[in-house]
């Protein structure tokens, strides 16, 4: 159990899939500092490899990055689609205009939560994050 705002819970357990080793580290530092329980994974095909052999219910978030070498991050949320029940979902993405005009709004039309551009301040991925969890089914 961790405590959030007073109030102890169950620990959420938060997935990352982001192609950069540093923006992994950070994040999850950053969460665990929070009491998350936190995976990562490099890339998309290491991340959807992990929810086709194991439990993808047992996941409260998934922070994807949207544009990854070995798959697209677009691909991997339509994939999730079929999850049940599916993580809520944060798109990542650089700030460059293609990110910020095409991938973030594709990935908010197929139903992720929210979406940040990098480099992420802590504040607001927090605040993203307990937004997303909030917002989740109960289960």
């Amino acid at each position: 159990m961790t405590k959030r705002g007073g109030k102890a819970m169950a620990q959420e357990k938060i997935l990352i899939c982001d192609d950069e080793q540093g923006i992994l580290n950070y994040l999850k530092k950053l969460l665990q500092s929070q009491g998350y329980a936190v995976e990562t994974f490099c890339g998309g095909r290491d991340l959807l490899r992990r929810i086709e052999e194991g439990e993808p219910s047992d996941a409260d978030l998934l922070l994807q990055d949207v544009r990854m070498p070995d798959m697209d991050g677009i691909e991997l949320i339509i994939d999730l689609t079929r999850a049940a029940p599916r993580p809520q979902i944060i798109a990542i993405s650089g700030d460059s205009q293609f990110s910020t005009s095409v991938y973030l709004p594709t990935a908010k039309q197929l139903g992720v939560h929210s979406t940040l551009t990098k480099p992420i301040r802590a504040a607001e991925l927090l605040s993203a994050i307990e937004a997303a969890l909030a917002a989740a089914p109960k289960r």
